[in-house]
């Protein structure tokens, strides 16, 4: 029998359903978006735009092999490649370090860490909060949690109502699994499904493609934007599409990774696309004019067509 996220612990049935219920009683716009737009008097022309993530149990393993390093790089990525998906630039960013007991060192590696990263994209660590949570975290374990505010003038944000038949979804590939799945991964591997070699390769930083995307939105090459985390491709490409239009995406166009090959082959397909950015990192819907210009930006991520966008009721489809 193949395990699946659900046997691993974590249900994204779950949280569907959860998002499902506060879009029906809190009513806000913003939720099931990548980042949420604020709007205030003081700054007519902008929003402001905030999002906050975790890195969830791939802080286990890095932590185990102290690349405290990866785990600050990684809080980052899942925070700014979210906010990029509006056209943002990053203002400042916010840490939460949770841990049984302080450990001086481990904490202070991951606070330098997080402001020498966050400087490569003109973003300010404005501040953060340390938490000593011995009844409620395991003894030598930690968590951590981000939050970052960027700004975006209201005329130029990026959203899926740009998005027109005709355009075509160019796929950047990603380093790994990122930040997503890794409670289903570990599984895998202590039982022995999944090789030591293969799990090491799970363990790279995610990749932060926000001083590409930058140049994409500063010179109007692109409609829309998705961060391919949790949920894989369709579920987070969907929210990059409009009603009334199709994404076709031709999965024998997306760059093949020998991980996510045998992911797919230890837990079957349809669970290893719901899981899995399966190569994916982050997706550009664009006229299909713009596309070599933003293959040029994009060089160093093997920027790839895998898709293109249609009429139709179904908002994603795959072949």
């Amino acid at each position: 029998m193949q395990t699946t996220y659900q046997d691993a612990g974590v249900s994204i049935d779950a949280g569907n359903m959860l998002t499902e219920i506060l879009n029906e009683e809190i009513k806000n716009d913003n939720i099931g978006n990548f980042a949420g737009l604020y709007e205030h008097p003081y700054i007519p022309d902008y929003y402001l735009v905030g999002c906050t993530d975790g890195v969830g149990t791939k802080v286990i393993p890095l932590a185990k092999r102290g690349l405290i390093e990866t785990i600050a790089v990684d809080l980052i990525a899942m925070n700014l490649n979210d906010l990029i998906c509006t056209g943002a630039k990053p203002l400042f960013f916010l840490d939460y370090f949770a841990t049984n007991k302080l450990d001086v060192e481990i904490t202070s590696k991951f606070v330098i860490a997080l402001k020498n990263e966050l400087a490569k994209y003109n973003c300010t660590l404005l501040g953060g909060e340390t938490a000593e949570l011995g009844s409620l975290i395991k003894e030598g374990h930690f968590d951590v949690g981000g939050f970052m505010v960027g700004i975006v003038k209201k005329d130029s944000v990026l959203k899926k109502e740009n998005v027109e038949a005709g355009d075509v979804v160019i796929a950047l590939k990603s380093s790994g699994p990122h930040s997503n799945g890794y409670s289903l991964i570990r599984k895998l591997n202590d039982s022995n499904q999944l090789s030591d070699e293969l799990f090491e390769t799970a363990l790279k930083p995610t990749y932060i493609y926000a001083n590409e995307i930058n140049k994409i939105f500063e010179k109007n090459l692109a409609h829309a934007c998705a961060n391919i985390t949790g949920g894989g491709i369709e579920e987070n490409l969907v929210r990059s599409i409009p009603e009334g239009k199709t994404a076709i995406i031709d999965k024998s166009k997306i760059l093949k990774q020998p991980l996510f090959e045998k992911l797919q082959e230890l837990v079957g397909e349809k669970e290893a696309y719901r899981t899995f950015n399966m190569g994916v990192g982050f997706c550009i819907v664009a006229p299909e004019k713009n596309a070599d210009e933003i293959f040029k930006i994009c060089e160093k991520y093997d920027p790839t067509v895998i898709g293109y966008v249609e009429q139709g009721d179904k908002k994603i489809s795959f072949k």
